[in-house]
């Protein structure tokens, strides 16, 4: 049973000059330390990419906060995780000590600029 979807939109750009003009407290606020070492990496390969990478995270998180029904850092971003699994499909995890079993679905993708993501909420 479906109890929430949330969907979000945003510029690669935007991200890039959040982290370009705040860095480590951009990073600290909004990404986990998981997701702040891949950003670096991709990133010392290919920056375009790696922006837009943040960017997905980013809109990861306020796809899954809207599918809650939650406002923005309602949950702090750099509590709500977003992982990979072994074939690349995105998964959301909660860094926090009173979570509760929340099952969500995500997609990312990004083009043109742009990273979206949307996220199911099955509880």
């Amino acid at each position: 049973m479906i109890n929430g979807i949330g969907i979000d939109l945003i510029s690669v750009d935007k991200i890039k000059k959040a982290i370009e003009m705040r860095g480590e407290k951009f990073y600290a606020r909004v990404f986990s330390e998981s997701e702040s070492d891949i950003i670096e990496k991709i990133k010392s390969r290919n920056e375009k990419r790696a922006f837009e990478k943040a960017a997905g995270y980013f809109a990861a998180k306020e796809a899954f906060l809207k599918a809650l029904g939650k406002g923005l850092f309602s949950i702090p971003l750099n509590k709500i995780k977003i992982s990979n699994d072994e074939s690349g499909k995105p998964y959301i995890s909660l860094d926090l000590s009173s979570a509760d079993n929340i099952s969500a679905k995500v997609s990312i993708t990004h083009d043109k600029g742009f990273a979206c993501a949307v996220v199911i909420i099955n509880l």
